[in-house]
């Protein structure tokens, strides 16, 4: 996993409060499609659970909506990218959010924000220059 990177790039212009909802969506994304990133439980002294966590840091990047939207572009091909959009958050239920997205053309699609996941020396070079969110 050493080659691998993992970043979430986010709209710094964001609520704070959709900043964390859009990462937490991302980071739970980005878990299904590959397992492998996430630990396995652990049993503390006492024998109590504790469910495994993510195994590489994930730093959240700051950028304008515009730059996901070209970061994605440029990465698609290249890496995994989970994105989360002016689509989904405009709806109450998957079944809604699937049927809008379908009918959505890409240049209609704002995105607050993707995860990126793949060759750590590919997404350095497209974000390696992005300051963590504040």
């Amino acid at each position: 996993m050493n080659d691998k990177k993992c970043v979430l790039v986010i709209d710094k212009d964001l609520p704070l409060g959709v900043i964390a909802n859009t990462a937490a969506v991302l980071a739970l994304s980005l878990g299904k499609a590959h397992p492998e990133l996430v630990g396995d439980n652990i049993k503390n002294r006492d024998g109590g659970e504790h469910f495994g966590i993510t195994r590489i840091p994930i730093p959240i990047l700051a950028a304008t909506a515009s730059e996901i939207k070209e970061i994605r572009f440029q990465l698609q091909s290249h890496a995994t990218i989970v994105d989360f959009s002016n689509v989904a958050k405009s709806t109450k239920s998957y079944e809604d959010y699937s049927s809008r997205l379908e009918a959505a053309s890409e240049d209609s699609i704002e995105y607050l924000g993707i995860a990126v996941y793949g060759d750590k020396k590919v997404i350095i070079k497209q974000t390696g220059n992005m300051k963590l969110i504040r």
